[in-house]
């Protein structure tokens, strides 16, 4: 397979109207260059030896220009055609005046052949350089020419690169795919699941040699997953091949040169200066870049280098050799660069590293916050688990391990280290240093998750949040204190220290607490009714999650959610882009991923096909454990998801509803018009007027603004229920009048089917709001009617009694009739509303406006 596709590479550049007239195959020792050449040679033979192939192998002997000329008639001759034969041995020998007598006769022969000059690198002399040179910019029309080394041999042949007439192949073309390398594994009869042929791909980045020697080490070897993750430069078959191909020959300064700055996993020249104290750094890099001593450029930042990971590896065991004072110095040295660079992450390793307790303390204090909130929590943890006991102990170890547990989703170590510093802080006086900030803002962060937020956030609102002047800390202490007041259910008050917050991630280092800010701007306003807003805040943070690669993030996909419910709540299409944090947050969390798709089942139960199987959808992923929203999301939903169980004839669940909102929303407006809704559906006006009064009143608030438009449609229900035209109308005033500046729709909805009559009741009296009420009615389905003006008064009453669930013979106790009299009236009901269960009866019923 990797001969195959890059014989094909070779052929395709040789032939059609663009052909290349040289193909430079340059990579390191064991990619399998020599390989690939003389795969390629014995095919076109096998293909009836057309075109003709000949090898030239040089070596230090050819730096002659007679010498090498001799040497490429000889590979001539031996390609065996024999006209070919015939007029290389005819030859005149160089001269003066024909340096390479051997361009000017291949003019004569008239079929294509291929040159393959081997060992290339070994070239040096400047005479046969230059007269190879001359070979290479005017070659017969039918010849073309391969030339390969370990490395690039000093050739002018940039000419006719731009001529588009040279095709190259290094180490990239060069290295096997993961498909190749599992080839050529079988070859050793080693056979690799897929995760482990992954990680010795990534071990040897495909470099041919370190296949091959893995292939020899995992043969018969009884832990193969084991022996890939110790497979390093310093393995005694790997150590020997690199000392023998890649590092022999090299100057002592060039060997110490790798050897210090193996240290850091990339390195620039500047950094390489500082390292080994050479004043020429540049130009060693340079030389072993050309020499392909497995050194090369970082794609994205091209003058940052990195040595392949089997030589690095070797570089390093090599290292303890200086002795470990002398490795701390450079591990030292390697960090305060980074540091002075601003690459924290790397300043940390390396000074943990060098074991310099002050200088990873000094990281920690100024940039631990910021590596967690950049996503690096884990690898910050993973670096202090093998940092010194002293450093493991200081305060702002602790709170970085603190705050990265967090960030993965592990509250209770969190919690328990936090609780570990609590005695070492003075009593709160209104102020606070950086670090007892940043305790109290993670206590608050923590508390979110448990619920006992009150004690964390009443202490976190005693210093002055945000005056530190690290923008970076103050953003995040104020985003723990606006998102503790919101999870309070206090959207107003957090809504100040949010502001203060996203102003301050802007001017800080870390995109992610930008989208946080946004996220939770989103939220707060979706509390406060302000659809338009919060639109803006989800939609920015979206683009900032796709901008800033932060789309695993769970907040990106929960500022999905909040736009979602922003055009769900207006009527316009939130399906899709709910279904896509649905997908996404799949991978990321469970408890997220069903209560994502719980919302996008609502969000497409309007258009579903299948209502049950939507109604079923919403009910199994409500109550997510781990990721509970702010109560004033949980109050925004609630309303509609109730609406949507008692639509699908599931009384029992729309029970469970209104149960779950007095305990999620205990002592609001908004439980209680759950609860005023649900005694609407049972035709009990009187209670649910009852319960609504103080919603109405204001003396009981909603945290979801957008449930005082529904509570004042329930009010309207009720009242034309019990015959109260007059208040009917200003109820339903009411409602448009709080609806309309944002097109709040969708409650309208989902009260009650008799909203739509009972606004064209009211049409031409709502004054400068008639056209949002035309609007309203005109979103609204037409009530049925036809067989269901035909249920007589019994079936009606019946029919009210449906959605209790109780069985016929409850029924007809309540009713004094007998059993047989209940089921004769079902089944007049199933048959008039054109259903044939109890279930689908009711929800029928909820489309025509009789229940």
């Amino acid at each position: 397979m990797f001969r195959e596709r890059l014989a094909d590479a070779l052929d395709a550049a040789f032939e059609g109207p663009t052909a290349v007239h040289v193909a430079l195959a340059c990579a390191p020792a064991g990619s399998g260059k020599t390989t690939l050449l003389s795969g390629w040679a014995r095919r076109a033979r096998s293909d009836g030896g057309q075109p003709i192939t000949a090898w030239a192998t040089v070596d230090d002997h050819d730096n002659d220009s007679h010498v090498l000329h001799d040497t490429l008639v000889a590979a001539l001759v031996n390609a065996g055609d024999p006209e070919l034969r015939r007029i290389c041995r005819g030859l005149p020998p160089p001269s003066p005046a024909q340096r390479f007598p051997i361009g000017e006769a291949l003019r004569q022969f008239a079929d294509p052949i291929r040159l393959v000059i081997d060992d290339a690198h070994l070239l040096h002399d400047p005479d046969a350089l230059a007269d190879l040179e001359s070979f290479l910019r005017a070659p017969p029309a039918r010849l073309r020419i391969v030339i390969a080394g370990r490395f690039e041999p000093p050739l002018a042949v940039q000419r006719l690169r731009l001529d588009g007439k040279v095709f190259d192949l290094d180490f990239r073309d060069l290295a096997f795919t993961a498909d190749e390398a599992a080839e050529l594994l079988t070859e050793h009869d080693v056979h690799l699941p897929d995760t482990d042929l992954a990680a010795l791909m990534k071990r040897t980045e495909g470099w041919a040699a370190g296949l091959r020697l893995a292939g020899m080490s995992l043969a018969g070897h009884p832990d193969p997953a084991g022996l890939i993750a110790n497979f390093t430069g310093d393995r005694r078959a790997v150590a020997d091949y690199l000392f023998e191909q890649v590092l022999e020959g090299l100057e002592p300064r060039e060997r110490e040169f790798l050897l210090y700055t193996s240290v850091p996993a990339t390195f620039t020249v500047a950094l390489a200066e500082q390292l080994t104290g050479y004043t020429d750094a540049h130009d060693i890099t340079d030389r072993l870049e050309h020499q392909n001593c497995l050194l090369s450029r970082i794609e994205e930042s091209p003058t940052v280098f990195r040595y392949h990971p089997l030589l690095r590896s070797y570089l390093r065991a090599e290292t303890t050799r200086l002795g470990a004072k002398a490795v701390a110095q450079l591990e030292q040295a390697t960090a305060q660069w980074y540091t002075e660079f601003g690459d924290a992450l790397l300043s940390l390793e390396h000074g943990i590293n060098a074991g310099d307790h002050d200088h990873v303390v000094g990281v920690l204090s100024e940039s631990g916050l910021t590596l967690v909130q950049n996503g690096h929590g884990e690898t910050v943890q993973r670096l202090l688990a093998r940092a010194s006991r002293s450093v493991r102990d200081h305060p702002a170890a602790r709170l970085a391990d603190a705050a990265a547990a967090l960030a993965i989703g592990n509250t209770p170590a969190a919690e328990s280290t936090l609780a570990a510093l609590e005695p070492s802080w003075p009593p709160l006086d209104g102020t606070a240093d950086r670090q007892r900030l940043l305790h109290e803002s993670l206590r608050v962060q923590a508390a979110i998750r448990t619920g006992d937020l009150t004690p964390a956030l009443a202490r976190l609102s005693l210093v002055d949040a945000g005056t530190t002047g690290d923008p970076e800390l103050d953003a995040f202490v104020l985003l723990q204190l606006g998102r503790g007041r919101l999870y309070q259910g206090d959207a107003a008050g957090a809504e100040g220290p949010l502001r203060r917050a996203l102003a301050h991630a802007r001017a800080g280092r870390s995109p992610r607490t930008v989208l946080h800010a946004l996220a939770a701007l989103a939220a707060a306003s979706v509390c406060r009714g302000r659809v338009s807003e919060a639109a803006e805040f989800a939609d920015e943070a979206v683009e900032l999650g796709r901008d800033a690669e932060l789309t695993h993030d769970v907040e990106t996909h929960l500022a999905v959610l909040l736009g979602a419910w922003c055009r769900w709540i207006r009527l316009e299409d939130a399906t899709e882009s709910a279904g896509t944090a649905t997908v996404a947050l799949v991978d990321l969390d469970t408890d997220l991923a069903r209560a994502a798709s719980s919302l996008a089942a609502l969000f497409g139960l309007a258009t579903s096909q299948d209502r049950h199987g939507s109604v079923a959808a919403i009910h199994a992923g409500g109550g997510s454990s781990r990721h509970r929203p702010p109560p004033g999301i949980a109050a925004a939903v609630l309303p509609s998801i109730h609406s949507a169980y008692l639509l699908g004839g599931e009384s029992q669940w729309a029970n469970e509803c209104v149960a779950r909102s007095a305990v999620a929303l205990p002592g609001t407006g908004d439980a209680v018009v759950i609860d005023a809704l649900a005694h609407l559906h049972d035709q009990h006006f009187e209670r649910a007027r009852k319960l609504l009064v103080p919603v109405l009143d204001g003396n009981l608030m909603c945290i979801a603004a957008t449930n005082l438009i529904t509570a004042w449609l329930a009010e309207a229900v009720a009242a034309h229920r019990r015959g109260h035209r007059a208040r009917t109308h200003s109820s339903l005033a009411e409602a448009l009048r709080l609806a309309e500046p944002e097109s709040v729709l969708r409650p309208f909805h989902d009260v009650d089917p008799s909203i739509r009559d009972l606004l064209l009741n009211s049409q031409g009296r709502f004054g400068h709001l008639g056209g949002f009420a035309d609007r309203v009615v005109a979103s609204l389905p037409a009530r049925e009617s036809g067989p269901t003006e035909a249920l007589t008064p019994r079936e009606l009453e019946l029919l009210g009694e449906l959605p209790s669930w109780r069985t016929a013979e409850q029924i007809a106790n309540d009713l004094c009739v007998s059993v047989n009299t209940v089921k004769t009236h079902l089944r007049g009901i199933y048959r008039k509303l054109g259903v044939t269960t109890r279930r689908d009866a009711v929800a029928a019923a909820h489309t025509r406006g009789l229940l």
